[in-house]
């Protein structure tokens, strides 16, 4: 059995257009750090990480912007582990 961790949190049927990039979607029951268990032992430390590092950066660096046309911006596709090429 192989599990195809991209394919993690994209169920139509349980968040509406799971294609879409929306940091604002907040969907109950999210992947990414495990349940249960499994649950991520890290968890609040990137929680801390994303409340405290990405608010500094952006004030840091208030014009920061993509190089490039996000459409332009190549993901790896049928790969382990989701991210950029």
């Amino acid at each position: 059995v192989v599990v195809s961790l991209p394919s993690g949190n994209r169920d139509p049927s349980f968040i509406d257009n799971p294609e879409v990039f929306d940091v604002r979607r907040g969907a109950m029951g999210h992947l990414a750090f495990g349940h249960g268990v499994h649950h991520c032992l890290g968890e609040p430390l990137a929680r801390m990480e994303m409340k405290i590092a990405f608010p500094a950066l952006l004030q840091r660096f208030p014009t920061l912007r993509l190089d490039e046309s996000f459409d332009d911006v190549a993901f790896r596709s049928f790969h382990f582990i989701y991210g950029l090429q």
